[in-house]
């Protein structure tokens, strides 16, 4: 049994996140082995020698050098910081494949959802200027701010910093870019004029992006600034932070590190969403903020925040909720995804974290307040450990200061005695459960034990291992016996519960996975004509990180055994397999899970709109239109018009058994995919675009401002 956890967005994030998905993993696969970790070049890593910790840097050396070959992670820089100095700096990998150039600790990385922090220190310093109240309604400030659900108007300030508003999760609709805009918080407050409430506000926190991007008209709107401005001025410059920036324009060449997709170094990643996961930082610079953190608010003589925000921030903001099928052990805090880490709570030891993903950067950030140390570690990949190696970094720091008397470690996998399960138990278990991306089934056998099916690519896939019943209540199988479920109830809802070792594996992490599903009515004829039909995106940019690492495509599945239910897989913004509760309207599959913590984010309900006598269908803010009426492209030369709402166009080219050229004039960008939606080339502004010889059929994306008109010749 394999549990894959996912704690944030960007990607995490977390996202996803922690991530995370197909759009977090970029890796650097053809500087692997030897090369990216000679001896020459690691002894050529810039950074500053420890005055102490000597052991402790030792390790995380080797460690960091190891997650560099093994994930073929480009490059990573750490800073390891008490409370008067930064203790350590380094990075490490390169940045350049080319000119073999590597990463300085002054060199720039997207920290993500670390962002967030930012974001919390913003508010709270506006609450201290007596400018807000985190338990007043989010409409006592933002007049204009609406959603469908009435309940809208119960949102807090708090609520939004703790991921408890209700809000569906995140609109991944352009969040990636390899351009600046500005407008990315407009377009969240605008798709939640739209869009429906997933729970009550304060009922339960389930990771929500959105939450923290609306912390940006916020400030906007109570200072008169710009929320980049505004942490410029009150954050960044007062704490001596002046490398970290927004990426409101490109940066110089050379000053941040890249993504990579194999060998090839991509552009400069836009992450829109600025209080989210927008902040490009320095883990030096981050050591400053730590500081800042530890010091009690103030830094160098500058105070930005009294100790009750710092202590406030570091509450457990979870304990009252109604909704907690589990107890978390760590629960969130305002911007903290955690209050209480468990790799150092195992060894008693208190630890602030926040962790940050995106679709090219992995990041974590800790603060060990009791200890008055702090370690910021961030890379260029989201598969290499960074909270794992941050955990670990800090554990060998308590052991050189003789805080702890040795290194935890790591749980045995010996199976726990087995017990019989009655015919309540396997009951309670048995059946179909999701979470926000994906489905598992549960099934009795014979003898008394489950065997545990997931659902991919339109069937079940059955795990070898059963699961068995243990003395504990817990149900595990004797490969990975560490690894358990176990059913929680809350509010007439049955979870499966998972406990996972996680960091070094000395501890077990528990968290709501998924959530049983009760069958519904079944799908009407009209959810059933759409099962075998295709959409395609629209309103999606040319440059998002959703089409250059998936496809425009969406699809519609029906829920095996479960009656009732739609699967959405919706490439351009990550959703893969969400489920939704479509038995109660032909028009509208709703969003149907409750589950806190992480498995419940990102949801969407599913609403199909007529469009000149056409089904289209529309997640949050994003549109597809049906691929199946995609216009066929004729010989010679045509113009075509971009609408008024700035929709791409689609056209339909079947090749022959010769290369055909499209010449595009006056467009900003074209892709083209082959009958299965892989892209066969792209293109900026006008040009030629060959298609190979043999294609058969091609769909062509064209993108332009609306109103465009583009010229389109066919050979």
């Amino acid at each position: 049994m394999n549990i894959q956890l996912q704690t944030d967005a960007h990607d995490d994030d977390g996202r996803r996140r922690a991530g995370i998905s197909r759009r977090c993993v970029l890796q650097l696969s053809g500087l692997t082995g030897a090369g990216i970790l000679a001896p020459g070049l690691l002894a050529g890593c810039w950074g500053s020698k420890a005055s102490s910790y000597e052991a402790t840097v030792a390790d995380a050396r080797g460690a960091i050098a190891k997650a560099l070959t093994d994930t073929s992670t480009p490059s990573i820089s750490v800073a390891l910081m008490d409370r008067d100095r930064v203790i350590w700096a380094e990075a490490f990998g390169l940045i350049d494949p080319v000119s073999k150039a590597v990463p300085t600790p002054d060199t720039l990385f997207c920290i993500g959802s670390c962002s967030k922090m930012l974001a919390a220190i913003a508010t709270m310093i506006l609450v201290e200027r007596s400018q807000l109240e985190l338990d007043q309604p989010l409409v006592r400030y933002l007049g204009n701010f609406r959603m469908a659900s009435p309940e809208y108007t119960q949102v807090t300030v708090r609520m939004l910093l703790s991921h408890s508003s209700g809000f569906p999760g995140a609109d991944y609709r352009g969040l990636f870019g390899a351009g600046p805009r500005t407008d990315y918080a407009v377009q969240v407050m605008q798709t939640l004029a739209t869009v429906r409430l997933k729970h009550a506000p304060g009922e339960m926190s389930v990771y929500c992006n959105d939450g923290f991007t609306m912390i940006e008209p916020l400030v906007q709107t109570i200072t008169g600034k710009t929320y980049a401005q505004f942490v410029a001025d009150e954050i960044l410059a007062p704490l001596g932070m002046p490398r970290s920036r927004y990426p409101l324009a490109l940066f110089a060449e050379g000053s941040f590190a890249p993504g990579f997709t194999g060998a090839v170094k991509q552009p400069q990643e836009f992450t829109q969403a600025y209080a989210s996961g927008g902040l490009y930082s320095t883990p030096s610079e981050m050591g400053r903020l730590a500081r800042m953190l530890l010091n009690d608010g103030q830094l160098d003589g500058k105070r930005i925040l009294q100790p009750a925000s710092i202590a406030e921030m570091a509450r457990d903001q979870t304990l009252t909720e109604p909704l907690r099928p589990v107890k978390m052990a760590d629960g969130f805090g305002l911007g903290w995804d955690g209050v209480r880490q468990g790799g150092l709570a195992a060894v008693g030891v208190t630890a602030w974290h926040k962790n940050g993903g995106t679709s090219v950067y992995g990041s974590d950030f800790f603060v060990v307040p009791d200890e008055g140390l702090a370690l910021m570690i961030t890379g260029s990949s989201t598969g290499y450990g960074s909270g794992a190696l941050a955990e670990r970094i800090l554990l060998n720091a308590l052991l050189e200061r003789r805080r702890i008397d040795a290194l935890p470690v790591p749980l045995v996998p010996t199976p726990g005695p087995q017990g019989l399960a009655t015919d309540e138990q396997l009951s309670t278990l048995t059946g179909v459960y999701a979470h926000y991306q994906g489905l598992l089934c549960l099934q009795a056998l014979a003898d008394r034990t489950l065997a545990l099916s997931s659902y991919a690519d339109g069937s079940w896939v059955v795990s070898p291992d059963k699961l068995k019943l243990r003395n504990d209540g817990t149900w595990s199988s004797d490969a990975s016996p560490n690894s358990a479920f176990v059913a929680a109830s809350a509010q007439g809802q049955t979870y499966l519960v998972a406990r996972v070792p996680s960091g070094m594996g000395h501890y077990l992490f528990e968290v709501p996975y998924a959530q049983k599903m009760q069958a519904k009515a079944p799908l009407s004829a009209a959810w059933q004509a759409r099962l075998a039909r295709k959409w395609l995106a629209v309103n999606d940019a040319p440059d998002s990180a959703g089409l250059l690492l998936g496809g425009p495509l969406l699809t519609l599945a029906a829920v095996p055994d479960l009656p009732g239910y739609i699967l959405t897989r919706a490439e351009p913004i990550d959703k893969n397999d969400q489920i939704g509760d479509a038995s109660a309207s032909d028009t509208v599959a709703q969003m149907c899970l409750k589950i806190p913590f992480v498995k419940g984010r990102d949801l969407d309900d599913v609403l199909i709109e007529m469009r000149n006598g056409e089904e289209w269908v529309r997640l949050g803010s994003s549109l597809f239109r049906p691929a199946q009426t995609v216009p066929v492209l004729a010989s010679g030369t045509q113009v075509l018009k971009i609408g008024t709402e700035g929709y791409c166009e689609w056209r339909t080219v079947q090749a022959s058994t010769a290369p055909l050229q499209i010449t595009l004039s006056a467009g900003s960008a074209w892709r083209i995919y082959n009958s299965n939606f892989q892209l066969l080339g792209s293109g900026a502004a006008s040009g030629p675009a060959t298609l190979p010889t043999g294609t058969g059929l091609a769909y062509l994306m064209l993108f332009g401002a609306a109103n465009t008109l583009i010229t389109v010749s066919l050979a």
